[in-house]
């Protein structure tokens, strides 16, 4: 392959057809010069110029531009087919011009120094941080930086604001990274297809701000509901502000890497609840009987899995009294959830219809929003991934929420309106389970929730199979009439085997209304305490 040696002044209008290899020689530009090359640039050392002199890369295909950490004065960008970094970091001293195409850094950090500028950046134009390679900015005091880097097509640059401080061999950094962001919630539907990793050091005291401005073909879902927020690593915190006038968010830049983002708001909450129907007081937790009444295999979802793959209480069966808020997207469960676990303390038990309440007065919360979601065999809510809290969407965090939880064949439960809870963009547990919580609980152990197990554990009372608000053996409304007539058909001998139905209220996987594990026995033992005059009632605060 050709390789060009240069160890003289350039003047203007040279070109290199081949390769510019630079091997511990003098290269330099002179003032007004242009040094056009249409392939390969490697150097070992730094290229020189006065004034304007400048380096083109002017080829038609992908040209390597290889500087091995040195610097470059003057650096023309004038190709459509983009020019990479390879080799070491580049840095530009003097002025990087976009003339045509992208510079991409892929593993490579870009550099401008202090006093280096840039122009014609734009669509299309800009450098494309395609890799682990950072666009770095150095700085030596406070002001106003601005990046201009991008991703795919897209020309999404970031200005750094910083105030006051002290610099030492300080620099801002960024990379505009293609994609959702890895760590949005699966429910949110308005984002950002890109996002921005910041980066800086060198910088003690001070302030300092990142407004990072989108482009339209990376807004996915409703553009007016997106919000300024950054990653810190461990949780999502709200950004400053947010403008899709001029497509900009805006955050503070609290650690020496945060990653900013565009996504609807939205608050956590990771409930803990225990069905009676399906608590084991012996082992503390729930039987996953509806999932897999066989043997297990991790991996594989059991051919006796009776659990729907898509929201229950949107159905005909159960959607009169499960009335969905705020929610018009039906949920499905995410392929894999259902199958067996190599931990079998997180297979699905059930469905479960959460109500998120603002709190208005001591006994009364209305409903906001509703969600259906998964129990897992040890309590935990999750939503429909099988692993992420539970999302509300575009609801903004406070201190006065209320969380109810409800099941299809038990009485509710909810939090207590008087201990209202701060729900945020980080999760909140509220563990129903405990008995440490009781104050915190709305209504009364023994009579609206059981506490049962041999390390005693608040638990939801089975045996709701109509769907009012409370359990009864006999009776006006009574759940043992209701199985027998409107599901047995009246017929006492009758037994529907492997079915998802509201009159297994022990959730086994079978209605039956004699013989043995039968529900009519069930309700009269496990919430009634044997007691045919006693009636469990639902307490929630009202709307």
């Amino acid at each position: 392959m050709k390789k060009l040696f240069l160890p003289l002044t350039l003047l203007l209008g040279l070109g290199a057809n081949a390769q510019l290899f630079i091997d511990n020689a003098t290269f330099f530009i002179d003032n007004g010069a242009v040094v056009t090359v249409q392939g390969d640039v490697t150097s070992n050392v730094n290229i020189q110029a006065a004034g304007t002199g400048k380096l083109r890369m002017g080829g038609t295909a992908l040209q390597n531009l290889n500087m091995g950490g040195k610097d470059i004065p003057n650096l023309q960008i004038d190709n459509a087919a983009h020019v990479l970094l390879t080799g070491g970091a580049t840095r530009v001293t003097g002025l990087l011009e976009f003339t045509n195409g992208k510079i991409q850094l892929g593993d490579r950090d870009l550099v401008l120094a202090n006093a280096a500028t840039y122009s014609g950046q734009g669509a299309g134009k800009f450098a494309e941080t395609n890799g682990t390679g950072v666009f770095k900015k150095e700085v030596i005091a406070a002001g106003n930086y601005i990046l201009p880097v991008g991703s795919g097509s897209n020309y999404t640059p970031l200005e750094y604001q910083l105030t006051a401080g002290s610099y030492s061999s300080a620099f801002v950094g960024v990379q505009s990274v293609t994609g959702s962001h890895p760590n949005k919630h699966p429910r949110s539907t308005d984002y950002l297809n890109s996002y921005w990793k910041l980066s800086n050091s060198g910088i003690t005291g001070g302030t300092k701000v990142a407004v990072g401005t989108y482009a339209d073909p990376s807004i996915v879902g409703v553009e007016a509901d997106l919000r300024s927020l950054y990653w810190n690593g461990t949780t999502w915190v709200k950004g400053t502000s947010e403008d899709v006038a001029t497509n900009k968010v805006t955050a503070p830049v609290v650690a020496a890497t945060n990653e900013l983002y565009g996504m609807n708001k939205f608050i956590l909450v990771s409930p803990k609840v225990f069905l009676q129907g399906a608590f084991n007081t012996t082992t503390g937790l729930m039987s996953d009987l509806l999932r897999n009444s066989g043997a297990y295999s991790v991996g594989v979802l059991p051919a006796s899995n009776i659990i729907p793959a898509s929201d229950p209480y949107r159905t005909v069966t159960y959607s009169t009294a499960f009335a969905h808020v705020a929610n018009p997207v039906t949920e499905t469960i995410s392929a894999g959830v259902l199958n067996d676990l190599a931990n079998v303390n997180n297979q699905i038990v059930d469905w479960i219809f959460v109500e998120l309440r603002n709190k208005t007065g001591n006994t009364s919360a209305p409903v906001v929003q509703t969600r259906s979601v998964l129990l897992q065999r040890d309590g935990d809510l999750v939503d429909i991934d099988g692993v992420s809290p539970v999302y509300f969407k575009n609801v903004d965090a406070t201190n006065n929420y209320v969380v109810a939880i409800r099941h299809r064949n038990h009485i509710g439960i909810s939090s207590n309106p008087v201990s209202a809870l701060a729900l945020g963009l980080s999760t909140s547990t509220f563990d129903f389970t405990n008995t440490a919580n009781t104050a915190n609980i709305y209504g009364t152990a023994g009579l609206n929730y059981a506490q049962a197990g041999a390390v005693v554990k608040n638990v939801l009372y089975a045996g709701n199979a109509n769907f009012n608000l409370n359990v009864r053996y006999n009776g006006p409304t009574n759940d043992r009439d209701y199985i027998l007539g409107s599901i047995l058909s009246s017929n006492q001998a009758t037994v529907l085997s492997n079915v998802y139905n509201q009159g297994d209220v022990n959730l086994n996987r079978i209605v039956r209304y004699n013989g043995p594990s039968n529900d009519r026995d069930f309700i009269l033992s496990a919430p009634l305490g044997s007691n045919q005059s006693t009636v469990k009632n639902q307490s929630l605060p009202t709307n």
